[in-house]
């Protein structure tokens, strides 16, 4: 539930419902690998404007930058950033036109040996947020991270 500091807007449902929140778009884009770096700019941006900060923030641009490149090395090229705030919660889909994963779906209990090369960027996205989920269809390949804005109160150290 968004706190009143929160960034987010909430309705008030009918008869005294509780409120009703709606998914908002906050930024989207399409890439290709030489927007990498810019598109990183202005999703950290983007993240902050939203209420991340700290390692939450640098956390999340990572795992979402883990999938741009994904996209970009194995999804034909390109693909398309979007950016959403679900209730307290914030979204990114990065999705491609590759054609997916043959096979199962890379689900990596740890990294690959040393010596592999690559293989790695599922693994950190998904350290690295919240929650990470991979839609594999036949237009591509969309994979999502999310993002808590508010995290619990710690009480004090004594």
């Amino acid at each position: 539930m968004a706190t009143p500091e929160s960034p987010l807007t909430q309705h008030e449902g009918a008869a005294g419902a509780p409120p009703v929140s709606a998914v908002a778009e906050v930024f989207g884009r399409e890439f290709t690998a030489a927007d990498v770096t810019e598109l990183r700019h202005d999703l950290r941006r983007h993240a902050e404007g939203c209420g991340l900060r700290d390692d939450d923030l640098d956390d999340f641009v990572a795992a979402v930058n883990e999938l741009v490149t994904n996209a970009v090395r194995h999804g034909g090229g390109r693909g398309r950033l979007r950016l959403t705030v679900n209730a307290d919660t914030l979204v990114a889909d990065v999705s491609d036109r590759g054609e997916g994963f043959s096979g199962k779906l890379p689900v990596a209990a740890g990294p690959p040996a040393s010596d592999t090369p690559g293989g790695r960027g599922i693994l950190l996205a998904r350290l690295l947020s919240d929650t990470l989920l991979i839609s594999d269809g036949p237009d591509g390949v969309t994979v999502t991270v999310t993002r808590c804005l508010t995290r619990p109160q710690t009480a004090p150290q004594q």
